[in-house]
């Protein structure tokens, strides 16, 4: 489906505007339009000093929106909205997206470091686990205040062994477009869990049932690179074997001339900590490029 409407939440920082620049790219490619939204988190206490210091911040804050509008769009058919809201950020922006229907949200966020949860967790993390729509997630690299890159030609996209994997590929192609060259990559853990009490630990697989798993996860890579292909997308595999998916996925990333990863997250119930906190949650605060997470289930 085509892009329509791009989400793009601002905090007021350079940290945070790294994220137009993907924005913008993406948005001029689809023909869809920017929404720059800006979340006051800063509740006005009593009295009538408050209170004009409250107005005071938020005339502030659309004047920041109103410019940075302008200066990424002086023709102005570009960014067609600006918001401010109040509120917990999380919660609002994710009412916000889906009031307005926005097919992505796209935003600059923390990968590594004690301030990640800073803003990952209150914001990014809040949205890849409850918004229903595609959250791409843009990491400046350290010490920099803007992302450098605009390219998206060459995609890293991580599957499982669940079909649910692949509902990110129709994101991706929106998000991209259909010239994009995809690397489809299943990883391979050579050992078992736990089956005996008397045995608390992982046991090595043995190297015939090792085979078997790659070739079985061969086997449903080669039927999806055969479906991206009737849509004119160019698709390379990789069975990988090792331990560690994340570890093992950011390390293909770094070694390939990657511009993004794409992958599906679960969002709610009792798995959201389970795949996000052992597998997406590392891939986005340990990838060096964008992210690109989707629920099942999500719309696009």
């Amino acid at each position: 489906m085509r892009l329509k409407s791009i989400l793009v939440p601002l905090d007021g920082s350079r940290f945070a505007e790294a994220a137009l620049p993907l924005a913008t790219t993406i948005a001029r490619r689809a023909g869809a339009r920017l929404r720059l939204v800006l979340v006051n988190t800063r509740a006005s206490g009593p009295g009538a000093t408050a209170a004009a210091t409250a107005v005071t911040m938020q005339e502030r804050a659309r004047d920041y929106l109103n410019t940075t509008a302008s200066r990424l769009d002086p023709g102005g058919a570009l960014v067609t909205d600006v918001h401010l809201l109040e509120g917990p950020p999380g919660p609002v922006l994710a009412a916000d997206a889906e009031q307005h229907q926005d097919d992505l949200v796209l935003m600059a966020t923390h990968g590594r470091g004690a301030i990640s949860r800073a803003w990952l967790g209150s914001v990014a993390d809040y949205l890849v686990r409850h918004l229903h729509r595609p959250v791409l997630l843009v990491r400046p690299a350290d010490g920099q205040q803007s992302y450098g890159s605009t390219r998206l030609e060459e995609v890293l996209v991580p599957l499982d062994t669940s079909t649910t994997s692949e509902q990110v590929v129709d994101p991706l192609l929106s998000v991209a477009g259909p010239a994009v060259r995809v690397t489809l990559v299943h990883v391979v853990e050579p050992v078992l869990g736990v089956s005996e009490p008397a045995l608390p630990f992982p046991m090595p697989m043995d190297p015939k049932l090792i085979e078997e798993l790659r070739e079985m996860a061969q086997a449903r890579l080669d039927r999806v690179a055969d479906h991206l292909r009737t849509r004119g997308v160019t698709v390379v595999t990789r069975v990988l074997t090792g331990m560690g998916a994340a570890t093992m996925i950011l390390e293909e990333a770094a070694r390939g001339r990657y511009d993004l990863i794409s992958m599906t997250t679960h969002g709610e119930g009792g798995l959201r900590r389970v795949l996000l906190g052992s597998v997406a949650d590392k891939i986005i605060r340990g990838a060096e490029i964008p992210v690109l997470v989707m629920r099942p289930g999500g719309v696009l």
